[in-house]
């Protein structure tokens, strides 16, 4: 398979986002829909809708000219935006290549940022969810506690692409391991979600950065984040509800204990516990 360097991609979509940036007060505002619109129909030399066959949401074509197709069937609007900005990075980046290697397209017909068909795709796709929801504006909306669905009509991004864009967050700021990421995500994502789980998301967030910007080793924070998350994700590790009174009874009688206001939502952190050693559960007993 191919390399390409993912860099050219990150560097680009920033200089979408401080573009966008400078239209909006501040970050939770961001809505970089037309300004993507608008250079995705200017930069090809052309750029049409047309009803193109299943599977295929957009091509972007190169021989004397650069030419740009977006599936006119598309009816769901943040799969269309996230479809010109996958195309965008094609015409930024991939003109060259593409007059030698035609037939670059968005296979995957949900048009999500897991495709595996080329290097190419999956980093236009990576470009497209950055440059709709950059970390800058990711972080903005959780940390004031933005639901998922303010995300989704203000920031014009899928439930898969903040799904995606949560995963990629936590893992790099936060130092989550990728499948406790990918439970946190589900949970602020998911249809059973509910005021609790966002609040209780929203805590999560805040202490991780607090935990991100302060002079914690990196093995510090990767054992209290993971000891926040595991109280929201998977709340069934305790039990017994005679355990889960002892460890919050003996929270409150420890020096070193996390805020434990309702108000935040998060329950049941047992890091100072002496016989509750988080470290000794293996990742994979998330992964079913």
């Amino acid at each position: 398979m191919e390399k390409v360097n993912y860099k050219d991609a990150d560097f680009l979509a920033h200089k979408i986002e401080i573009l966008v940036r400078k239209q909006f007060n501040n970050a939770v505002e961001y809505n970089a829909v037309p300004v993507i619109t608008a250079a995705i129909q200017e930069l090809p030399d052309d750029f049409f809708p047309f009803p193109l066959r299943d599977g295929i949401l957009g091509t972007t074509i190169v021989d004397s000219a650069v030419t740009v197709t977006i599936n006119s069937n598309i009816h769901n609007n943040s799969r269309r935006y996230f479809t010109y900005t996958h195309e965008l990075c094609h015409v930024l980046l991939d003109t060259e290549y593409l007059r030698s290697n035609p037939g670059i397209d968005v296979q995957d017909d949900n048009g999500l940022p897991n495709a595996s068909n080329y290097s190419r795709e999956r980093r236009a796709n990576r470009f497209a969810a950055l440059s709709l929801l950059p970390d800058s504006v990711l972080n903005a909306v959780m940390m004031e506690g933005k639901t998922a669905i303010y995300i989704h009509e203000h920031q014009k991004v899928s439930y898969e692409t903040l799904k995606y864009r949560i995963v990629d967050f936590v893992q790099s700021r936060f130092l989550l391991p990728r499948s406790l990421s990918i439970k946190l995500a589900e949970a602020f994502t998911g249809t059973e979600q509910n005021a609790r789980t966002r609040a209780s998301v929203s805590g999560f967030w805040n202490e991780a950065e607090d935990a991100a910007i302060s002079e914690l080793s990196r093995e510090r924070i990767i054992k209290k984040n993971k000891d926040l998350v595991l109280g929201i994700v998977d709340p069934l590790i305790l039990v017994d509800r005679e355990r889960k009174k002892e460890i919050k009874e003996r929270n409150r009688q420890s020096k070193n204990v996390y805020d434990m206001d309702p108000g935040i939502g998060i329950h049941m952190l047992a890091e100072y516990i002496d016989d509750f050693d988080i470290s000794d559960i293996d990742d994979a007993d998330f992964d079913n």
